[in-house]
């Protein structure tokens, strides 16, 4: 509560001077005034609690990574915006669904024909496009799809929500599916 009205003695142009200027503590009262509207702002858009508060991490951790290039009039309405934004990316991201299971489950059996890749050179592209995943995202595929945990017990070993493990899985098959369709080009041209 002393920190919100910390916040509230500071205006908006102060924050975003100190910031840019890379004060930490200004970073912290910009926080923890936007906090709460911006992460109910993100669940109305989302409906996943972890979804939202990893929309509010990329906003404030971007805000500060770029703090000294950025231009901004308004800061209620520039993390709105950026709010919303990072939201409805991350909508058009995580439509996991059966679909996604049915296509990596295919992927890991044994193909038909001369021209289709083998199960072993099949698994070999599989980790060869998961190695250029970002680490976190590549571990849970991993788990996931060679290790054959369930997502639950992902979540549990890395304390995060069954929702974003489905969302870290659904962006790795993404990338593999199109790394797999690269690679069986090639292989069909050869």
């Amino acid at each position: 509560m002393v920190k919100q009205e910390q916040a509230k003695l500071v205006s908006d142009r102060e924050l975003i001077h100190l910031i840019q200027s890379g004060n930490r503590m200004a970073f912290n009262l910009l926080y923890d005034k936007f906090w709460e509207e911006l992460f109910y702002y993100a669940f109305n858009v989302l409906n996943d609690r972890s979804l939202a508060e990893d929309v509010l991490h990329d906003v404030f951790t971007n805000l500060w990574v770029k703090r000294e290039s950025l231009e901004i009039s308004n800061l209620k309405s520039y993390l709105l915006v950026a709010v919303r934004n990072k939201s409805i990316s991350q909508l058009s991201k995580v439509t996991f669904t059966a679909i996604d299971e049915v296509i990596i489950d295919g992927l890991s059996s044994a193909p038909d024909g001369e021209t289709q890749l083998n199960e072993e050179d099949l698994r070999a592209v599989i980790e060869s496009a998961a190695a250029s995943l970002p680490e976190r995202c590549k571990e849970i595929f991993l788990m996931s799809r060679f290790k054959e945990l369930s997502n639950s017990e992902i979540a549990e070993y890395y304390n995060i929500s069954v929702r974003t493990v489905e969302n870290q899985i659904s962006l790795a098959l993404k990338h593999i599916r199109k790394s797999v369709r690269d690679v069986g080009f090639i292989v069909l041209f050869l």
